[in-house]
């Protein structure tokens, strides 16, 4: 009689304070860490297993595509060059026709940001087909020129080294001027602009193309900051380099490819008429 009694007090107290389900909850809350502790091995062992399977095809597969993706930005950057050179009348094919360009991929191996010398070492040489002067390029702009040539590394010095000049134009307006170091990453330096010129802050930069180093119409850096003092003849102008020059990894070297030029010989036609069909032949890559 007196467990029966009990049995009907606790089930009545159940009724009303669903006492039973909070002890269970309870319990199965204490449990849960036995059951993670026993499952976490077997969790770990299959989580390492499926890393060291796929992580090496992974990481070729990566590699493969960010040499791709560079590749393709490297062609890309002069497009906005072009479409605006085009809506001014002015076409750059003018200035690069029988050119074609080819890229090669490297990486960079040794970073020196020495305030007085900005140099990054990349790792490709002389066996790889690398020349001194030779442009060097990022998937965002212009990084700097070959400097030094060893035979299975170079040195490049970046355009934002104290001691480089650039030739550049404003890509709205076509105005030529250089782009100089400041020994600071993010800043170049644009001091032979004159007051009257039209340039406005976000105005892209890109290579003039002059100078026969770097090919016309690559990104430089965008325009950041005009000082327009009284009694200057010009105004002091800093732009912001598009290229990463401190950071990144991965470059482009460009080399120009030059057409053959064209020989005439007996039976072939005109020389006026052999010189058209060249020109509607050739054409210059996007």
């Amino acid at each position: 009689m007196l467990y029966s009694l009990l049995a009907v007090v606790l089930m009545a107290l159940d009724q009303r304070g669903h006492y039973v389900p909070r002890a269970r909850s309870a319990a199965e809350l204490l449990v849960e860490p036995v059951h993670h502790v026993v499952e976490w091995p077997v969790r770990a062992l299959r989580n390492l297993f499926t890393q060291f399977q796929s992580r090496r095809s992974l990481r070729h597969e990566n590699d493969r595509l960010k040499e791709q993706i560079l590749s393709q930005q490297g062609a890309l950057q002069r497009l906005d060059t072009l479409s605006e050179e085009n809506r001014r009348l002015r076409s750059l094919l003018d200035g690069a026709q029988g050119q074609q360009f080819e890229y090669r991929f490297a990486e960079l191996v040794q970073v020196d940001l020495d305030p007085f010398s900005h140099k990054v070492l990349i790792d490709q040489g002389s066996t790889d087909g690398v020349t001194r002067g030779q442009a060097v390029i990022d998937g965002a702009g212009v990084m700097g020129q070959v400097e030094e040539v060893h035979f299975h590394f170079s040195t490049v010095r970046l355009i934002s080294d104290p001691n480089h000049a650039l030739p550049v134009q404003i890509n709205r307006t076509g105005l030529r001027t250089v782009a100089f170091g400041s020994g600071e990453t993010d800043v170049l330096s644009l001091p032979s602009v004159p007051r009257q010129a039209d340039v406005r802050i976000g105005d892209l930069v890109v290579t003039s193309g002059l100078g026969e180093r770097f090919p016309g119409g690559y990104p430089v850096a965008s325009i950041s900051r005009i000082d327009r003092e009284e009694g200057l003849t010009f105004i002091q102008v800093q732009a912001t380099p598009l290229a990463a020059l401190d950071r990144g990894r991965e470059v482009l070297l460009i080399n120009t490819i030059r057409a053959d030029p064209v020989i005439e010989e007996a039976g072939d036609p005109p020389l006026g008429e052999t010189e058209s069909a060249v020109g509607e032949s050739e054409a210059v890559p996007d």
